[in-house]
C-alpha cells in the first residue's frame, strides 16, 4: 500500500511509519530485561531490574511522591514500596518531608545513588557504542541531532 506525504513540506507518511517502527525496536531493546542485565553487569552494580528501575525513575524525576512516579509507571504504588525501601537501605535514595504537605514524603537521588547512576549510565552508552562500533563518525552525529532534536520536540509536545 502506497502512503501519501502528510503534507506540502511534512514527512512522507511511510517515513514517519519507518521512524515510529524503529523507535519500538529502539525501545523494546532498550527496556528489554536482557539489555538492563547487560548494563547492570557491566556498570559493577548489584540492583535487581525493579531497582534498576526505580532508581532511574528518581533520578530523572526527583524529588518527587512514590505515587507520582506510580502514576506515570502505570503501576500500583504498592509495587514502589520494596524496592523504595531497598534503595533507601543501600543509601542510593532519601525521604524528605514534602514541603507542601507534611503528611508526604518525596524521594530523592543520594550521592551514592547519583554515583550509582553515573555507572548505569555510562555502561548504557557503552552498550549502544557496540551497536554503533561499524558507523561512520558522521553518520552517529547525524543520529545524535536528529535524536535531540526529536527529544526536544517530545518534552514541548507534553
Amino acid at each position: 500500500m502506497e502512503h501519501v506525504s502528510a503534507g506540502k513540506d511534512g514527512p512522507a507518511r511511510k517515513d514517519v511509519d519507518g521512524v515510529a517502527a524503529a523507535l519500538a525496536t529502539v525501545g523494546n531493546w532498550m527496556f528489554s530485561p536482557a539489555t538492563r542485565r547487560k548494563i547492570m553487569a557491566s556498570s559493577g552494580l548489584e540492583l535487581s531490574l525493579g531497582d534498576y528501575t526505580l532508581l532511574a525513575q528518581v533520578s530523572l524525576h526527583a524529588p518527587v511522591r512514590l505515587s507520582v512516579l506510580a502514576e506515570l509507571m502505570e503501576v500500583d504504588k504498592s509495587t514502589l514500596s520494596p524496592p523504595a525501601k531497598r534503595l533507601e537501605a543501600r543509601g542510593f535514595i532519601e525521604r524528605r518531608p514534602d514541603p507542601d504537605d507534611a503528611r508526604a514524603q518525596l524521594v530523592s537521588v543520594t550521592r551514592a545513588g547519583k554515583l550509582a547512576i553515573s555507572k548505569l549510565w555510562k555502561a548504557r552508552a557503552a552498550a549502544i557504542a557496540a551497536l554503533l562500533s561499524d558507523w561512520e563518525a558522521a553518520d552517529v552525529e547525524q543520529l545524535a541531532a536528529s535524536l535531540a532534536a526529536l527529544s526536544e520536540a517530545i518534552k514541548k509536545a507534553r
